[in-house]
This record gives structure tokens, C-alpha cells and sequence, in this order.
């Protein structure tokens, strides 16, 4: 896949033995992924690689078969289900959006630094805290995130596709690791993680 090492075709075989599990897909790359900005909630579609990437999950999700597949509701994510899992019809829930970044979402970073420097200030000094005029923190998400998460029924594999903030957030949690070791996490476009607590 480019961009991303490949798995095995049937990966039906690798897991068949298994309790469900939970597949989590991070979407494809994004149309003018290479400038340096706050991008959260705009709305953004998937690039020609960003659409290679999702097709390239095609036949080893297929061969899983899932029953449950749920998507963010931002356009990349719904793109990137569409093409991974052509066959299925995903629950879209909001609560695996990106974090809202308020009235900073869109802009590039030089912008946001130049214009608000104090507020920029704040941010550096409290990362976690902060929210943007409008928007979420890093703490508002992990919130939202964990909600989703416990309430999920893992009665057979599920797969979920979303974000990089929402997946840092979801490893926190599934992991039981403080908050603040969110952002050590890095997660690349078109990457799977597969998860299993308590299902091996």
C-alpha cells in the first residue's frame, strides 16, 4: 500500500482463531496534506494516494467480513470506508470525528502564530488544556473518545475509521495510559491498528 507496509491478503486465516477484535483504520491522505495547519474538523477529501491507500485494504478487510463497521463523518473517513469496505454500510458517529479546532481549523500554523501570538502562547504552555476560540482540547476529545469506546459492543470484529487524534486518544484508553502521552503516539494515513483486550 503506499505509504503504508501491506498485509497479508486473507487476513481471515491470521485472526481466525481469535476472540473479535477491533480494527482501526486511520484515513487515506488528504488533499494538501504537504502545508503545515490546524486540521481538524474542515472537511477535507482524500488525494489520488489517499484513495490507492484505501483500495489497497479492499480485499483483506473484505475477507474478514465485518458486521460492524463505523465511520467519523468528515468526508476523508467516509471516502476511506467507502473504498476499504465497498460491501458494507457504516454507522456514521460524530464522536469519531477529528477535534474541533474551532476558528483555528483550516489555518496554517505561521497564520495562527502571527496573528495570535498570546493565545499561541497558551497553547505551548498547555497543550492538553488549551482549546481554541470555538473548539476542543486535547482533554474534550479524550472524553468524547473514551464515551464512544465504553459503550461499544465488541460482540465480533469490528472495524472503526477514523482519525490520528481519535486513534492517540483511543490507545490512551484502551491502554490505560494517562492522557499525556497522547500526542507520543504517531499514526501514518492509511494505517490499521488491530486491538484486543481480553478477546485473545
Amino acid at each position: 500500500m503506499p505509504g503504508s507496509s501491506q498485509l497479508p491478503a486473507d487476513l481471515s486465516e491470521k485472526f481466525s482463531d481469535k476472540g473479535p477484535l477491533l480494527f482501526i483504520l486511520r484515513h487515506g491522505r488528504i488533499e494538501g496534506q504537504g502545508t503545515r495547519r490546524f486540521i481538524g474538523h474542515t472537511d477535507i477529501p482524500l488525494d489520488h494516494t489517499g484513495r490507492e491507500q484505501a483500495r489497497s485494504w479492499q480485499a483483506p478487510l473484505t475477507a474478514i467480513g465485518f458486521k460492524q463497521v463505523y465511520t467519523s463523518a468528515l468526508t476523508r473517513c467516509r471516502e476511506t470506508a467507502a473504498l476499504a469496505c465497498p460491501d458494507s454500510t457504516p454507522v456514521v458517529d460524530r464522536r469519531l470525528n477529528e477535534i474541533n479546532l474551532g476558528e483555528w481549523d483550516g489555518q496554517d500554523f505561521e497564520y495562527i502564530k502571527t496573528n495570535h501570538p498570546i493565545l499561541f502562547e497558551q497553547r505551548g504552555r498547555d497543550i492538553y488544556g488549551f482549546r481554541p476560540p470555538a473548539g476542543e482540547s486535547f482533554k474534550d476529545l479524550f472524553f468524547r473518545v473514551s464515551l464512544f469506546f465504553s459503550e461499544l459492543p465488541l460482540s465480533s470484529h469490528t472495524l472503526l475509521v477514523t482519525h490520528a487524534g481519535v486513534i492517540r486518544a483511543m490507545r490512551c484508553f484502551w491502554a490505560g495510559e494517562k492522557m499525556d502521552s497522547l500526542l507520543n503516539f504517531k499514526t501514518h494515513y492509511g494505517q490499521l491498528f488491530v486491538l484486543a483486550k481480553g478477546y485473545a
